[in-house]
């Protein structure tokens, strides 16, 4: 059976969208561990952040 153009033409984008497909899945679970990560130091700061200034903060609030 001979194979036509189109046929040949389908078989070779497919392929090619197979690799691209791949390769988005990767960038997006890249994309998705440095959204994560960025949330973790974000979160880290934060505690940082009250844990060193709670007591101030607190203070500010009970005398008013």
């Amino acid at each position: 059976m001979v194979k036509r153009y189109w046929q040949v033409h389908v078989n070779a984008e497919s392929k090619k969208n197979k690799k691209s497909k791949r390769g988005q899945v990767m960038l997006e679970y890249v994309v998705a561990l440095g959204v994560f990560m960025a949330m973790v130091v974000l979160c880290a700061m934060l505690l940082y952040a009250f844990k060193s200034y709670g007591g101030r903060v607190l203070s500010l609030m009970a005398s008013a």
